[in-house]
């Protein structure tokens, strides 16, 4: 009898670990419903509806997920990312085949599936089209570099008017007064310092004194314009974005693509700023990518200076309005926010399981990264 009931017990563990996968394939039945999926398109390289047919990375995975398990369903166009969060949360759609990014405001309402990309917020602004002398400008602009700057001169002036080198001159004031500037170039320059030492330890001391704060007032501005030079090209943190900066874009133009996660970035920071509600400080949104190419190419009224967009799109944005030069990436978010597919709320378990899985396997070999390397390309 114990050995009877032992191989019961054996038998419904091998059936429960054989059969667990099966009742998960069958727990929809996929010849009873064709599946209803929603995609916010114009927005590629993620998804657009091209030549009567959508196109995209999440449209690609997408139908290798509907070929692998098999799966019926129809694919439809929605105007907007929050309109498609709202249409599945209502069950409306059964999955929404978009980048859609892992929000928690978003995560209070729907379900997302396995995230198979990932994409930040980024701030584009027009170049510079005078950089050489805006350039100039910032570095004698900057605090350390004219304070050092001015110490410098100070100390090389009274050291050259001290020295042996010019006291020492019975010459005429014309004479006398090219003597100081001689003596002042070379402790500038830190060059030909022989002609300028005296005989006594003193005139010595003051031109080594001379000497070493040269090198350090030197560095600090060498150090300082080295680093003003290349943060020109270097994106900021989004966090490093401060009020006034803020406000100066609000100011000089900045446009947003409406009812998507970068407007409600975008104005959160605004409200977090504090700065007030006037209609020169209010951003610049738009419905459609139509919409926003109007407006950077200048076709519009209104022609803003900045933008914001998600890092994944905004350089097909670019190179689609042929903007690549006029445009670069000013602050970036240093951390990037998970993308994904969003479950239907009518969606049966078993089927958003088995999503996961394809989902999964696809990042495991690759095929997601090199769709997406694709499509950027």
């Amino acid at each position: 009898m114990l050995a009877t009931i032992t191989s019961a017990f054996a038998l419904c563990l091998v059936a429960e670990f054989i059969f667990i996968p099966i009742q998960a394939d069958q727990a929809f039945d996929k010849d009873e419903k064709t599946l209803k999926i929603g995609t916010v398109d114009d927005f590629l390289p993620c998804s657009d509806y091209i030549n009567q047919t959508h196109e995209g990375m999440a449209i690609d995975i997408w139908r290798r997920i509907g070929e692998r398990l098999k799966l019926k369903y129809e694919i439809s166009s929605i105007p907007s990312f929050d309109e498609a969060v709202s249409l599945a949360a209502i069950g409306k759609f059964d999955v929404i085949a978009s980048c859609h990014e892992v929000t928690p405001e978003r995560l209070e309402l729907v379900q997302y599936a396995v995230p198979y990309t990932s994409g930040g917020i980024v701030i584009v602004s027009r170049q510079n089209q005078r950089p050489v002398f805006d350039l100039i400008v910032k570095i004698f602009r900057n605090k350390i570099v004219v304070r050092c700057s001015l110490l410098l001169l100070l100390v090389t002036a009274v050291t050259a008017y001290t020295s042996k080198y010019f006291r020492s001159s019975k010459a005429t004031r014309k004479s006398k007064a090219r003597r100081f500037t001689r003596a002042w170039t070379f402790l500038i320059l830190n060059d030909g310092i022989d002609t300028v030492i005296g005989p006594k330890i003193l005139d010595n001391i003051a031109v080594l004194i001379s000497s070493l704060s040269h090198m350090l007032l030197m560095s600090a501005i060498i150090g300082t314009t080295v680093t003003i030079v290349f943060e020109e090209n270097i994106a900021k943190a989004t966090k490093e974005l401060g009020n006034k900066e803020l406000e100066s874009m609000l100011k000089e133009g900045i446009a947003v693509l409406g009812e998507s996660s970068t407007a409600s970035w975008l104005n959160n920071r605004i409200a977090i700023t504090g700065i007030y509600s006037e209609p020169d400080l209010e951003p610049i949104t738009v419905k459609t990518k139509a919409e926003m190419l109007d407006l950077l190419r200048g076709r519009s009224a209104d022609k803003p200076h900045h933008f914001v967009a998600n890092i994944t799109t905004y350089s097909t944005k670019l190179k689609e309005a042929g903007l690549e030069k006029e445009f670069a990436i000013s602050y970036q978010s240093p951390r990037k926010t998970p993308q994904s597919f969003i479950f239907g709320s009518n969606l049966d378990d078993g089927l958003k399981q088995l999503i996961n899985i394809e989902i999964a396997k696809m990042n495991r070999n690759g095929l997601t990264e090199q769709l997406e390397k694709d499509w950027l390309n």
